[in-house]
């Protein structure tokens, strides 16, 4: 008898139940949903309750459902006027602030509702208890994980190899000793003036040699 496999099992059990109820309330003609925080956040006013938007879909004559998409996320058979009015009688419940900078705020709010919101309490709107539908993650921190990309190890030694040619000391025969190996451009153009005092090599043009 293993009581941590027992209660992970009883959790996936009631994690399932909650799904399953979920998919068979969702209404299946309605492939569109509604987020209450995305509508409320269009409108700058605070996200409203839950079943007070499901009563007054339903006390509209409309159906409603949850979505399994996301939380407070609606699916509703009611027109999208009727859900904007919903939100725009809620927003004026609560004194929201009218910006003009805001273009979209300010023309949403400026229309007239066409029909009278009813926020009372529908028997059709409670949700039934002690069903979780929307499962909460199964441990802290859990979900995706930062982005691919380098090893923090890689970048480490890349950074220190960085370092370590920044912090070199300079050596000036080191620097004489590269430019004494490398040729003069301008030796080979037979335009150099500067003779044994020319920091480069004087090579002859070997195509010059050939042809002579």
């Amino acid at each position: 008898h293993n009581p941590d496999l027992k209660q992970w099992y009883q959790r996936r059990v009631r994690g399932m139940e909650g799904l399953l109820t979920l998919a068979a309330e969702e209404l299946p003609h309605s492939p569109l949903f509604y987020e209450l925080s995305s509508l409320s956040k269009t409108l700058r006013t605070t996200c409203p309750p839950l079943q007070s938007v499901r009563s007054a879909i339903l006390n509209a004559g409309y159906q409603v459902s949850l979505s399994h998409a996301c939380p407070k996320s609606l699916k509703t058979t009611a027109p999208s006027s009727l859900i904007w009015d919903i939100m725009r009688t809620w927003a004026r419940h609560n004194n929201v602030k009218v910006r003009e900078e805001d273009a979209i705020q300010s023309k949403l709010m400026s229309r007239e509702c066409t029909v009278t919101v009813d926020f009372s309490p529908h028997e059709g709107a409670a949700l039934k208890a002690g069903v979780i539908r929307y499962p909460p993650n199964p441990e802290a921190n859990w979900g995706p994980k930062s982005r691919a990309g380098k090893r923090p190890r890689v970048e480490t030694e890349v950074k220190q190899q960085k370092k370590k040619k920044k912090d070199r000391p300079h050596n000036p025969d080191l620097k004489q000793w590269y430019q004494r190996r490398v040729s003069c451009r301008r030796f080979q153009e037979n335009q150099c003036d500067l003779g044994e005092g020319c920091r480069y090599r004087h090579v002859p043009n070997q195509k010059e040699e050939i042809q002579s």
